[in-house]
This record gives structure tokens, sequence and C-alpha cells, in this order.
């Protein structure tokens, strides 16, 4: 449950870093669903994403896997939102200005996420140091491993959507 939880804790950092970076795709996103908010709100919320994705996973708890899953629900049900949009965007603001699509795969992405982060708070998995009190033999490969994982859910958040929308635009064979 550690590695799954830290990958869910590390797109949610990834995630609020980005909205740092670029706000607006979020912003614009949010004025879809008729939220209209500042720049400077949705930097706040993305600090709050960064805040929360590093204390859940340096101190793991019921409480802080809890409000990883609330964070996550929030963003499944923005996504649903976002897709029964008659104006429907091309990307969601997730990931700042990568282009992170809004459909059903992300919606369900974030589902997934959520239930991690449920299973972690019937079950608080041990903090990050558990894994770097480890040989290192065990200890790299599972960082490894880790920052393998986010990078794959990072791509499935932002690249799958596109190559997914050009494949299904491909001309038939």
């Amino acid at each position: 449950m550690l590695s799954a939880f830290t990958v869910v804790c590390a797109l949610l950092v990834v995630a609020g870093a980005a909205k740092l970076r670029s706000p607006r795709p979020a912003r614009d996103a949010l004025a879809l669903a008729r939220v209209r908010v500042p720049v400077a709100v949705v930097r706040a919320l993305g600090l709050g994403e960064v805040a929360l994705g590093t204390f859940a996973v340096l101190w793991p708890s019921a409480i802080a896997a809890t409000a990883v899953a609330i964070a996550y629900g929030g963003f499944c049900a923005f996504v649903v939102t976002l897709i029964r949009a008659e104006e429907r965007p091309t990307g969601c603001g997730c990931f700042g200005d990568a282009d992170a699509g809004a459909g059903t795969a992300h919606a369900l992405l974030n589902a997934a996420a959520c239930g991690v982060a449920v299973l972690a708070a019937t079950a608080p998995p041990p903090g990050i140091g558990w894994v770097f009190a480890r040989p290192v033999a065990i200890a790299a490969p599972l960082a490894l491993g880790v920052a393998t994982a986010v990078l794959a859910g990072y791509l499935t958040f932002t690249a799958f959507p596109r190559a997914w929308r050009a494949y299904g635009a491909g001309s038939s064979r």
C-alpha cells in the first residue's frame, strides 16, 4: 500500500506544482463548470495540493489519507462535470498547461486514486522514511519503481488522452 499511496500523493504534488506554474487552464476549466475564480485562487489550490500530497506521504495517517481521498473524489466529480458540459474543454487544467483531456479515462483515474487513498485511510501505510530505513538493495529499486509509476501516472493523465484521440482519428485500414 505504501507504494500506491506514495504514487497518488506524488501525483497530487505534481499537479499542484503545475497549477502554481500555469494556473490559467485550470481557471478556464473551472469557468466552464460555472466556478469563476481569479488566478490567485487556482494558485492557492495548487499550493494546497502540494502541501497535502507532501504531508500525506511524509506523515501518513487516516486523516491525511482521508483528505487525499476527498481531494481525488472532488477531482473526479469536477472531471465528470466537465465531461457533461455543453462546451467541452480540450484540457481540464489538472496539470497546468499539459494537455490533460477531461474524459472518461481521466475520471476513472481520479476514481482509482481516490480508492487507493480510501484504502490507505483504513490502514495507513508507513511514512516514506520507512523506505530509506531499508538496505540500499531494497530502498533503491523501490524508490525507482515509485518514481517510474509517478511518471507513468503523469503520462497516463496527460499524454494518453491526446494519443487516444489521435488513434481514434486515424483512418481505417
